[in-house]
């Protein structure tokens, strides 16, 4: 039996481990959740508003996603022959590229100009495959605007599927670092995801939201599970991000939407300042 082989079937192993413990959690919390309903809702918002966390209306809607993986392929640095009017280099599976001459955005509005950029396939490679996403441009500041890529169902929130165009102090993009997913396939059949508002209230049961803070965005996409050699597992993920009111700091958390368990290594998303990093 090849290498190769052997390492699939931990691979699935993993995942199948993964799926075994979701299940059983699920089951052994089902009459907790009927049982106590909204009052225990009521009861957690109330203590989150004691502990002077704010957060917005929040929805219980499930969702549901896949396990994808990703096989890892250096592809874009095969194609950057194909890009031009810059000078684009590809290094440890990042291709960074440096425009001819910068293209004006408006950084409130960047999507008009950019969308049209990135289907230009002598600009952007696999451009289509991207979309804007305004709370990660929010959280990266004035200098970066973040596209994700696109994944089944939800997008990618990891940094091995972006986008971020450099933007100087003129609202000028002069380039972009990328990042890309090739070969997105699904593991098994589509599953159901907690809700986000289980997400936040599971995290702040973990302790995991400090006093004082606010929550800024809640939302969900896939984050890196495990990497083999040659292929990479994604998961959906709660990502959440979280400011303390008085210092302004910022944290980004991860709620594994399967199993609802806390994810304690945040070193895979988008460059996101966070504690855990």
């Amino acid at each position: 039996m090849d290498f190769r082989r052997i390492q699939w079937i931990f691979l699935i192993a993993f995942v199948a481990i993964d799926i075994f413990l979701f299940a059983s959690f699920e089951s052994n919390n089902q009459f907790t959740v009927t049982t106590k309903g909204s009052s225990r809702e009521a009861t957690i918002l109330k203590e989150m508003k004691d502990d002077s966390i704010t957060v917005d209306d929040l929805s219980a809607k499930r969702s549901s996603g896949y396990y994808i993986s990703s096989d890892g392929s250096a592809i874009l640095g095969t194609k950057t022959g194909q890009l031009d009017n810059q000078n684009a280099r590809y290094a440890d599976d990042e291709l960074t590229s440096t425009f001819a001459n910068p293209v004006t955005v408006n950084k409130n509005d960047p999507k008009p100009v950019l969308n049209k950029l990135i289907a230009n396939k002598s600009r952007v490679l696999f451009g289509s495959q991207y979309v804007y996403d305004a709370q990660l441009t929010s959280q990266a500041g004035s200098d970066t605007i973040v596209y994700v890529q696109k994944g089944p169902d939800e997008n990618v929130l990891s940094s091995d599927g972006e986008i971020r165009f450099r933007v100087n102090s003129k609202g000028q993009v002069t380039g972009y670092t990328q990042t890309y997913m090739h070969a997105i396939k699904t593991l098994r059949e589509k599953e159901a995801t907690i809700s986000q508002k289980k997400a936040v209230f599971w995290l702040y049961q973990h302790n995991e939201i400090p006093n004082n803070s606010t929550i800024k965005w809640a939302k969900l996409g896939y984050t890196k599970l495990l990497s083999l050699k040659g292929n990479t597992v994604y998961i959906p993920t709660w990502v959440i991000h979280i400011q303390t009111k008085n210092t302004g700091g910022s944290q980004t958390k991860r709620i594994n939407a399967f199993t609802g368990t806390l994810v304690k290594a945040d070193t895979d998303l988008t460059n996101a300042t966070s504690s855990d990093q």
